[in-house]
């Protein structure tokens, strides 16, 4: 294992957005930091000077330090420097999923209390149909092109324009921050409610960052290749914020494309890039060419990391695959370095220098020995590089600490090496296309159908082979004498769900099996699986709306 960076005050504090982008304008003024696709990069100075318009154009909307600010933007210059303006005034980001709708995007947009949102104007229509039920939303301001005709949404919302946030006094300088002041509310899935707030200090984003800067030993040299979506964690910490504080160049790509993938990482010169196991197979799955590994890229991060393939992409295409694990809460606690060989199947070690990893029985919370199945535990050896807790829901932060440790409540095994081997998600969560998806959203939605009396989601595996993670499948019980065409329904969540939630496989079943306290019991479903009666979308020839 590579060296660790140790964790001083100082280091901490020089992860927030203000410091950091402020040190890197003195520094390397001039050196290009990010850009869109191949176009002219932002130098260092430029891009500080641009958030920091974006920060008084905000204070002028009455943004305050402490406030949240929505961002629900698709990848783009415009989302980057909304959230760099954000914190450069003291306030935290809430990047919430583009996709979302209706209650999905309500939700969010009331928990996290904002007043102020930047939105893509494709997104408005969903602003204007959801409007009634907005608590504390006050002011849209609106990238992309949005004639006067689409900025009436009622009384209670204002429109302005990206644009006008550059007409306004810039910030002279950034907000004081501190490694565990709020930088952010990411939503994560939740189990047996909607969504849950993380509520993440600089000390999360940073401690992610860290672990990439250490582990893949960046340098000023290097390119970052980013395509996955920056409304989540995994390309804003693990991709952006390395590369930026190592002091090298992040070139942003509208979405991930498997034809283009390759050529893309060649014509911007990327040296790293970060993905997740089903998106790897998609790449490997290209018939094969003499010139992969005619490609500048050197590391590619990836969680998890096909074990049946990976050994062979990393001849391909001439990388190293780093597999970590971690989520929002805790960052990356374990991390294969670029020193390491090669383990299919392994997750790297834990980051010892910074974190106590340890497998415990999920029932007596007793630690368990090598190659032992458990649940994972972790806690740090530093202050504020775990979330501060979920956004207003306390009772369920309390649940997550539990005798001095976060309980991740993930399934593994730690060799006698100390190498970690994930196993499975103890949550009822479904894992679809790098989404965590909530099986109790999805079944709230289906229960307001009025032929439904009840319904149950849950994870099938994919045909996709290793690493293609899951596809949602519901099992519906009708109401008395009902009937119900499974297109028709499929037809009722696309327009109310996200694209990835919805679900692929439907079967209208007599009874849901419960446990005798009357909880559905999901392994029973699960393990049932596909069956005779299963209707499949992809086989009626069905496709789903982005």
């Amino acid at each position: 294992m590579g060296s660790l960076t140790t964790l001083t005050t100082e280091l901490k504090d020089g992860w927030t957005i203000g410091n950091m982008l402020s040190r890197q304008a003195v520094e390397r003024p001039d050196a290009p930091a990010v850009q869109w696709q191949t176009e002219e990069p932002l130098s260092y100075q430029e891009l500080y000077e641009c958030c920091l318009r974006v920060a008084g154009g905000l204070r002028a909307l009455g943004v305050e330090v402490g406030d949240t600010v929505l961002i629900m933007l698709p990848n783009s210059l415009e989302i980057v420097l909304s959230w760099f303006g954000t914190n450069l005034l003291g306030a935290a980001e809430v990047p919430i999923n583009i996709h979302y709708k209706e209650s999905w995007l309500t939700h969010e947009v009331n928990d996290c209390g904002a007043r102020v949102a930047i939105v893509h104007a494709e997104y408005l229509p969903r602003f204007a149909k959801i409007s009634d039920d907005l608590e504390q939303l006050e002011k849209l301001v609106v990238v992309g092109d949005c004639p006067e005709t689409d900025r009436n949404l009622g009384s209670k919302l204002e429109v302005h324009l990206w644009e006008d946030l550059g007409g306004t006094e810039a910030l002279s300088e950034p907000a004081r921050t501190r490694f565990y002041d709020t930088m952010g509310i990411l939503y994560t899935s939740g189990t047996t409610g909607p969504s849950k707030g993380v509520v993440l200090p600089y000390g999360v984003s940073g401690i992610f960052a860290q672990a990439i800067l250490d582990n893949a030993q960046l340098t000023s040299d290097d390119v970052g290749y980013v395509c996955n979506p920056l409304f989540h964690g995994n390309a804003q910490f693990m991709q952006v914020l390395p590369i930026l504080l190592a002091g090298g160049r992040v070139s942003i790509w509208p979405k991930f494309t498997v034809s283009g993938w390759l050529e893309q990482i060649r014509v911007c010169g990327a040296t790293i890039t970060n993905t997740i196991g089903v998106i790897l197979q998609f790449i490997y799955g290209q018939p094969a060419r003499d010139d992969d590994a005619d490609n500048p890229l050197r590391r590619v991060l990836v969680q998890p990391a096909p074990s049946d393939i990976v050994e062979d992409f990393e001849e391909r295409f001439g990388v190293k695959c780093l597999e970590g694990y971690g989520m929002t809460e805790i960052g990356v606690v374990t991390y294969r370095n670029m020193d390491d060989p090669l383990r299919p199947g392994a997750a790297g070690k834990p980051l010892e220098k910074w974190f106590d990893v340890r497998i415990e029985d999920p029932e007596t919370g007793e630690p368990l020995g090598p190659n032992e199945l458990g649940a994972i535990v972790v806690r740090p050896k530093s202050s504020g590089i775990l979330m501060k807790g979920y956004h207003n829901l306390p009772q369920k932060t309390l649940e997550a600490w539990r005798d001095l440790w976060f309980h991740t409540d993930d399934m593994a095994r730690m060799d006698e090496e100390g190498y970690l081997y994930f196993a499975d998600r103890a949550k009822d969560v479904i894992r679809r296309r790098g989404e965590n998806i909530s099986s109790f959203t999805i079944e709230s939605i289906l229960n307001t159908h009025p032929a439904v009396k009840e319904a149950a989601a849950f994870a099938v595996p994919s045909d996709l082979g290793e690493g293609s993670e899951d596809e949602v499948k519901v099992c519906i019980v009708l109401e008395g004498e009902e009937k119900l065409d499974p297109a028709e329904l499929h037809e009722y969540c696309a327009d109310r769900m996200p694209y990835f939630a919805v679900p692929r496989y439907i079967e209208f079943v007599p009874e849901i099996p419960k446990t005798p306290n009357q909880k559905v019991r999901k392994s029973v479903l699960r393990e049932q699986g596909i069956t005779a009666g299963t209707w499949d979308r992809e086989a009626a020839g069905i496709r789903v709306r982005k």
